[in-house]
């Protein structure tokens, strides 16, 4: 098999599209073009996504290696959130 790799032009946004061959074992060895574009390096955790809705299409990305920040947001902004505690704690009647 060729090994065929289309590269983004440095400096602009673009897609990065390799092949890779499924070997027995399903196992395969992620094109380097690929691993520059996840800045993936040995030993991260890769995740595979595939929809039924779109049959022989898979999306790859790197798995979180933490959950620190990722809600950030999802309450309001600190302020509000500290008024909602504030208001909470009020109704507790002390």
């Amino acid at each position: 098999m060729r090994k065929r790799a289309v590269h983004p032009v440095p400096g602009q946004p673009g897609p990065v599209t390799a092949e890779a061959r499924l070997r027995a074992r399903f196992q395969l060895t992620l094109p380097e073009p690929v691993a520059l574009a996840l800045a993936a390096r040995p030993d991260d955790r890769l995740v595979f996504e595939a929809d039924p809705a779109e049959p022989g299409v898979v999306r790859l990305r790197k798995a979180r290696t933490t959950w620190a920040g990722a809600a950030a947001g999802a309450f309001g902004t600190e302020d509000e959130v500290l008024a909602f505690l504030r208001g909470e704690r009020a109704s507790w009647g002390a």
